[in-house]
């Protein structure tokens, strides 16, 4: 069959809540591109928090940041940070109303004052560590804080995007309504992070770009392409992509949007569709 170009997000496609991937997914991404195909990462990542237990499975590139960035074999095609004006704008914004964050960069994570001891709070406090960890060193909270400096100043230049934590007191609307006329801002699709969180970059990105940018380079059509996500930051994927496909645990949102639901991450949504797409 003819080569698709595959473009898969993580958290709550390719991996699940508790950090792990499915042994199906792993053999569905390796099968697929043992049959010629291209599987890139498009998440929201950014590449300090894709780790290894994703990076070897095998992929032929990755778009991160949620669009922030697109590379092939460690080569970055284009990249798109928050300015210096951007990120002090955030930082003055989040402090003046106690609301944590986490600031990404390609390298390492840079937390605000009182995110370490919301993380550690966390940990301790979920009730389902003993059942989803093998330890507390593998919750995805402490991968973080591996990863994070939470003694530098705040006002970092190469700053690919921010994610602030939900908060009581201020609700994700009112950050929205404050900051969506300058900034690109979408609910976070991380769980831990609470119901009110979301993701802050510039304006104009998303996985989309990203997309178009791999394509562009490698003379690739956009009829060949499929995307599999399951968070607001995969609309614009969806959308784009020729066959857009939600997991079976996507949002209400993306299901609406999407051409296909395929199963829950944790009845081997990706396995099935890569079977129904012939990938495979």
């Amino acid at each position: 069959m003819k080569r698709k170009i595959v473009f898969l997000d993580v958290d709550g496609t390719l991996m699940q809540e508790n950090g792990q991937v499915p042994a199906s997914a792993i053999t569905a991404v390796r099968e697929a591109r043992k049959n010629g195909h291209l599987l890139f990462l498009c998440t929201g990542r950014s590449k300090a928090a894709i780790f290894k237990n994703i990076t070897e499975i095998g992929f032929d590139g990755v778009i991160g940041g949620a669009g922030v960035y697109a590379e092939i074999n460690g080569d970055i095609l284009y990249k798109k940070s928050l300015t210096l004006e951007e990120v002090t704008f955030l930082v003055d914004y989040f402090q003046e109303r106690d609301i944590h964050f986490m600031m990404e960069s390609d390298d390492i994570n840079y937390g605000s004052p009182g995110l370490k001891d919301f993380y550690i709070k966390a940990i301790e406090s979920d009730s389902n560590v003993s059942d989803e960890f093998l330890t507390k060193d593998d919750h995805p909270l402490q991968q973080l804080m591996n990863i994070t400096k939470f003694d530098e100043t705040l006002y970092q230049a190469n700053i690919n995007k921010i994610c602030f934590i939900g908060s009581e007191n201020t609700s994700y609307q009112e950050i929205e309504k404050d900051i969506k006329e300058r900034l690109n801002i979408v609910p976070s699709s991380f769980v831990k992070f609470g119901k009110a969180s979301g993701e802050v970059s510039s304006l104009g990105v998303h996985k989309a770009v990203g997309i178009k940018f791999i394509l562009e380079h490698l003379d690739l059509s956009q009829e060949d392409t499929i995307g599999i996500g399951d968070s607001i930051n995969d609309l614009e994927m969806i959308e784009y992509c020729a066959v857009g496909i939600a997991m079976g645990n996507a949002r209400t949102e993306l299901k609406a949007i999407a051409d296909e639901v395929t199963a829950p991450i944790d009845e081997d949504g990706i396995y099935k569709s890569f079977k129904k797409h012939h990938l495979i």
